[in-house]
């Protein structure tokens, strides 16, 4: 028997809740948060003294790097790759920045940035005055927050720092904050783990599967979960309301013969609705937007899979509402959850808390998918 009705609590009710919690629990957490300023203030100072630079790389990371330095009136000289791993017209080799610039500072367009200093360790770089990382998705408009944030919310964010089931998922949370707050190179590697949206000894996948993704892109969650599953499913559903990525999305699934997945363009909301919508340009990923000058068809999982028993979303910041949208079908199905909450500084505790309220008998677990503050999954299960 479901011990729902005992247990249940609106997210209001949640944060009132930790009223009640002993006196140093929200200490033991804001003790792990720093307070400070955005730590890449000096480095930007630095890449405006004079010297060219250029950004090592040009993989999915570069074009955050090349926005978020925009904003400072900064553009770079030239942009290269090492060998046998460029794919834009008119990356260099390092070779060539070097025959071009008597000297000059590198800007680290990967997101690993452990790495991509190794491999600058491994070449001559007499010449290279200072390297450089930021971590440009967390300076996002949106993305970024502040120590004022973290206080005027520390409650909720204290009580969802409570909620979790494991130490890693506590130090990831703090980890995540950290990192946004100010920026640090390398505070996420101690919490990052690869295995998204199938975090081994969290989610187990059984034979009857029906998997909903939300935010299907062009289909690589789909294919991990298809080979995690061995084939081995009821039903998909993919959601992924635009165009082009809903063309290739098609495409994937006539050359792999995709049994029982039904490829649905509509984004996931609170209510069946036409919405403005944003496609993507440069580095954000397209999304429901007042602004948008295009229009999308939404709905909810429980109108369009009422029977999920996975719910995986990364929809660009609409994972609230598309909760909304689906809280028949948790209360019902208490499927397991793998949400993202990196779009919005908000969503760290307005979704835990939201889903807590639907469903007190799940297990939160939080996970870390890159080395910078992005691609941060809430997992709910139940054990």
């Amino acid at each position: 028997m479901h011990r729902a009705h005992t247990l249940a609590r609106t997210p209001a009710e949640w944060e009132h809740f930790l009223i009640f919690l002993p006196g140093n629990m929200k200490e033991t957490f804001l003790d792990k948060i720093a307070a400070g300023t955005w730590r890449a203030e000096a480095d930007i100072e630095a890449l405006k003294g004079g010297l060219p630079f250029v950004i090592y790389g040009d993989g999915w990371y570069a074009p955050y790097i090349k926005e978020y330095l925009g904003r400072f009136g900064l553009k770079a000289s030239a942009c290269f790759a090492d060998d046998g791993f460029t794919s834009t017209a008119g990356t260099l080799s390092f070779d060539e920045v070097r025959k071009r610039y008597e000297r000059f500072n590198i800007v680290i367009g990967f997101a690993d940035s452990r790495l991509a200093r190794k491999k600058l360790g491994q070449k001559d770089c007499g010449q290279v005055a200072g390297a450089y990382f930021f971590d440009a998705i967390g300076a996002l408009p949106g993305y970024k927050m502040d120590s004022a944030y973290v206080e005027k919310n520390k409650e909720r964010f204290g009580l969802v720092y409570e909620l979790f089931a494991d130490e890693l998922s506590r130090k990831t949370y703090s980890a995540f904050l950290n990192c946004r707050l100010g920026g640090a190179e390398g505070g996420l590697y101690d919490v990052w783990r690869k295995d998204q949206y199938f975090p081994e000894g969290i989610i187990e996948l059984s034979e009857d599967e029906v998997f909903l993704d939300g935010g299907a892109y062009t289909g690589d969650t789909l294919l991990t979960f298809l080979r995690k599953a061995n084939n081995k499913y009821c039903r998909c559903y993919a959601f992924e309301p635009e165009p082009e990525n809903a063309v290739s999305l098609k495409a994937l699934a006539l050359r792999q013969r995709f049994c029982n997945v039904s490829i649905i363009e509509k984004g996931l909301w609170s209510s069946a609705d036409q919405l403005s919508f944003t496609a993507a340009e440069g580095t954000t990923g397209s999304a429901i937007s007042e602004t948008g000058r295009a229009s999308i068809s939404v709905d909810t999982v429980d109108n369009m899979s009422p029977d999920a028993t996975y719910i995986k979303m990364d929809i660009e910041g609409a994972e609230l509402e598309a909760l909304k949208g689906a809280a028949g079908t948790i209360k019902k199905n208490r499927p397991k959850l793998a949400i993202c909450l990196y779009h919005k500084p908000g969503d760290l505790f307005e979704i835990p808390l939201f889903i807590k309220s639907l469903v007190p008998e799940y297990k939160f677990y939080l996970r870390q998918h890159q080395p910078v503050s992005c691609e941060l999954v809430l997992y709910a299960v139940i054990r």
